[in-house]
């Protein structure tokens, strides 16, 4: 591997399917069970992106030209002229099980790191699985960990029979509605006001430095259709036509039978109401006539949002792995 490698400029057919050689091999090995994502899902991923998130990527080959490691650096806030960011940026580094423990991860991360801090930004976030020498990695590197996270999955055939009854149960000065892809237009003010409300930035909706507007949040389901997938919401109404809260769920497009449950919030105002239950619970129910072939849905929690925990538990979800979120702050130039 060079010392310095370059970023991958312009990938083609081929770049595409190395990487994707080094990604499923890393799952496989990684995470033994699980489903794989598609080539067609990797690279929808790599190719498509909103204007305001930039991405860096770095393919390394061994001396036989083989594929032996990626990475890709999220670049928050960019904007439109390419110019640098003061945001948080984010790197997923993937080393071929073949080729670990040769310093080839320790010198793509110093790569990286330094065109973060190029590109002006802040900070640097990485996730590694718990207990894994991914989190020994990160933490001898001055990583420093901010959250944990439980990954669970739900199997849709071991729903507990009572969900099915709960979004009939009355929540008075409340209803549910639900929509596909962008936000109605009627309901666009609202939803921003409970996207703003909340303590952190969404984790489902990719906008890069989140900063919540009309155009925004428009762009965050245009992206998924845009990589074929197709966004679900439901959401509680108050009688007085606030968004109380909101739950999301990313249905795949490339024939993969398991969905990916993104946010699920409920604005401060609004909790101790059983919301947050009643509208995934409505969402299951919802999701046999949406996709018919779906099986199962993955979803992560942070592990001090013990009642989104709870309620996930409640509805049949099921621990899968653990995960750490790290930061390094980044030395401004």
């Amino acid at each position: 591997m060079p010392a310095n490698p370059s970023p991958l400029a312009a990938p083609t057919a081929e770049d595409h399917r190395a990487w994707y050689h080094v990604q499923s091999a890393a799952l496989a090995h990684d995470r033994p069970g699980e489903p794989v994502p598609s080539q067609a899902a990797v690279r929808a991923g790599l190719t498509t992106t909103g204007s305001r998130r930039q991405l860096v990527l770095w393919l390394l080959r061994g001396s036989g030209d083989e594929p032996v490691a990626t990475a890709v650096l999220r670049l928050s806030g960019t904007a439109a002229d390419g110019s640098g960011t003061d945001g948080p940026a984010d790197v997923q580094m993937t080393v071929h099980p073949a080729h670990r423990r040769l310093g080839t991860g320790s010198r793509l991360l110093a790569t990286v790191t330094e065109a973060a801090t190029a590109a002006g930004c802040a900070s640097l976030a990485a996730e590694a699985v718990s207990g894994t020498p991914g989190e020994g990695f990160l933490a001898t590197r001055d990583f420093v960990p901010v959250t944990r996270l439980t990954w669970q999955r739900l199997a849709l055939d071991d729903i507990p029979d009572p969900v099915g009854k709960l979004p009939d149960v009355p929540h008075p000065g409340y209803r549910l509605t639900a929509w596909e892809g962008a936000v109605p237009d009627t309901l666009t003010d609202g939803f921003l006001g409970a996207l703003r409300a909340l303590p952190t930035p969404a984790a489902g909706l990719d906008t890069g430095g989140c900063r919540w507007d009309p155009a925004a949040v428009h762009e965050a389901a245009e992206l998924a259709a845009r990589r074929g997938d197709r966004l679900l919401t439901v959401a509680a109404l108050h009688d007085g036509g606030d968004v109380a809260g909101y739950t999301t769920v990313l249905l795949p497009g490339d024939g993969a039978r398991r969905a990916q449950q993104h946010d699920t919030a409920v604005v401060p105002a609004h909790r101790g109401h059983g919301l947050g239950l009643w509208m995934k619970a409505e969402m299951l129910r919802r999701l046999p006539a949406v996709q018919p072939d779906l099986a199962e849905i993955h979803t992560c929690v942070p592990d001090d949002n013990r009642h989104l925990l709870a309620v996930n538990t409640s509805l049949g979800f099921r621990p899968l792995r653990r995960t750490v979120r790290f930061r390094l702050r980044l030395r401004r130039r």
